[in-house]
This record gives C-alpha cells, sequence and structure tokens, in this order.
C-alpha cells in the first residue's frame, strides 16, 4: 500500500550529477533530473548529489495518490488526468483535470503516487 507524503522531501535516485538548489522534474519511476522547462519541475534538489546516487527533493506540494482507472496506463515522468469516475488516466480525455505528474507508472487499477503540478496551482 502507497504511504502519503506530507513532509514535502522526498528521496530520487539521480542519473546525472545534480548540484544543490537545482529545479528537479521526474524521469522515471522515484528517478529525477535538473527539469528542462520551469513547467515540468516538481521541487528543489537539497544537496549536491553525485550520478547514481539518491537525493533528497523538497517538493513544492505534498504528493498524493490516485487509481488507474480501468483499460488505463500512467507512465512515470508523464502528467496525470482526473477523470470522471475518481480514478487518474495518463491520457487527456473528455472531462479530465489535469492533476499532476507521475512519480511510478502504472496500469489499471494500480496506485501511482503523483506530485500536483506547480503551474496547475
Amino acid at each position: 500500500m502507497a504511504t502519503q507524503n506530507d513532509n514535502g522531501i522526498r528521496s530520487f535516485t539521480f542519473a546525472s550529477a545534480i548540484t544543490a538548489n537545482t529545479l528537479v522534474s521526474v524521469s522515471g519511476t522515484n528517478a529525477a533530473q535538473a527539469a528542462s522547462t520551469g513547467a515540468s519541475a516538481i521541487g528543489v534538489v537539497q544537496d549536491d548529489t553525485a550520478a547514481g546516487d539518491q537525493g533528497a527533493v523538497k517538493l513544492f506540494f505534498p504528493s498524493q495518490f490516485g487509481i488507474v482507472a480501468a483499460a488505463g496506463i500512467v507512465t512515470a515522468g508523464s502528467s496525470v488526468f482526473a477523470v470522471t469516475n475518481g480514478t487518474i488516466v495518463g491520457t487527456l480525455a473528455a472531462s479530465a483535470a489535469t492533476l499532476g505528474v507521475a512519480i511510478n507508472s502504472g496500469v489499471a487499477g494500480d496506485v501511482v503516487e503523483y506530485v500536483p503540478k506547480f503551474n496547475q496551482l
């Protein structure tokens, strides 16, 4: 079962070295990288982190969780959208609202952790 992250700090693995106070975005399941655009940023890395190591990221907002809709797929690093049945999907659908960016991937029925998008709130 997923655990709610309310303290605002979460560990991610970095494939490349990164300098403290750099904006980061999700690059894969539980992985992050320097943000390529401001719109993709989810938080700020707290310390210098070597390639292959885990670094603490101060998230802009606490993470949330959603259940992937039937026949749905969510990919880590992609946007997630709320649909009318109370579940999430990884592809924009009619009547869907953008929620945030997925931290892990999932298929129908999986619980996916996501970070609300900074530019959406």
